[in-house]
């Protein structure tokens, strides 16, 4: 059976029946990252509850099934305009979880609507991580994406960052180019409807090659398919991609990116 590695899934939001389909199609490792729940927040208090609910238990809900999770945690870019909730949000992060074990990432940051409410915490962000050493996940907004590429080319100019360390998530053919050529990792996220669909993958990666580009699935509330990376393998197989391009990009690539951290334990 191929091994596979989805590198951005919301479990909190998915049944544990998810857990045995991903199982049994060759899902080994997958990471959470933070995400809007669908609501307003109220208080601190309930980022609390979902950052150590994500580290302590679905971490164990995955090891049921054979599945090592690591998490992401983050004021997510839909939660970042509420002042001053979003600051203090942010602060508690970084004094109280950030150093916790599996915490891998700080992800997803970026844009929702992008305003200037969004960039400020965004930018708070990545400095924390610049100063921790820690990877980053950056999500591209739904719409209007090459303006939130050309707001981050400006942010990445007046500060250094290393883009080994940067994740820039949900890339479509308007973006992709520019997230390679940066030098950053580029993430493709398979969900019906409103991303991308396994075909037009295929022509991402036999345009670009499969180096530093990794496919997840995004999966959340909406309608989305926990299973959509080893679906994705199985078109690429059919289209005839080249198979080490296929591992690359539904495993090999996400265990690179995420062994940086010394959070992620996992090992080959």
């Amino acid at each position: 059976m191929s091994r596979f590695f989805d590198p951005h899934i919301h479990m909190y939001s998915r049944t544990t029946d998810d857990y045995e389909r991903m199982s049994l199609s060759g899902i080994e490792v997958i990471v959470q990252p933070s995400f809007w729940l669908g609501s307003l927040r109220t208080n601190v208090g309930t980022f609390v509850d979902y950052w150590e609910h994500m580290i302590s238990y679905e971490t164990k809900r995955a090891k049921e099934f054979g599945i090592e999770q690591f998490v992401c945690i983050s004021v997510n870019p839909k939660e970042s305009v509420s002042r001053p909730l979003a600051f203090e949000a942010t602060d508690t992060m970084e004094k109280r979880f950030l150093d916790r074990e599996r915490v891998v990432a700080v992800g997803e940051i970026g844009y929702n609507l992008i305003n200037e409410l969004e960039e400020e915490i965004f930018v708070k962000q990545l400095e924390i991580c610049k100063n921790k050493n820690m990877l980053a996940m950056i999500h591209l907004p739904h719409l209007d994406k090459p303006k939130a590429m050309d707001k981050m080319e400006r942010i990445f100019k007046e500060n250094k960052y290393n883009f080994d360390k940067i994740l820039i998530d949900h890339n479509t053919e308007e973006t992709i180019q520019k997230t390679l050529s940066w030098g950053a990792w580029a993430g493709l996220s398979v969900y019906p409807r409103t991303k991308l669909s396994p075909g037009r993958v295929i022509d991402i990666v036999n345009r670009y090659g499969g180096d530093k580009i990794m496919v997840n699935s995004a999966a959340d509330w909406g309608i989305s398919d926990p299973l959509s990376v080893p679906l994705t393998a199985r078109e690429m197989r059919k289209n005839n991609c080249r198979r080490d391009d296929i591992e690359k990009v539904t495993f090999y690539n996400a265990y690179e990116y995420y062994r940086q951290s010394d959070k992620f334990t996992w090992r080959l």
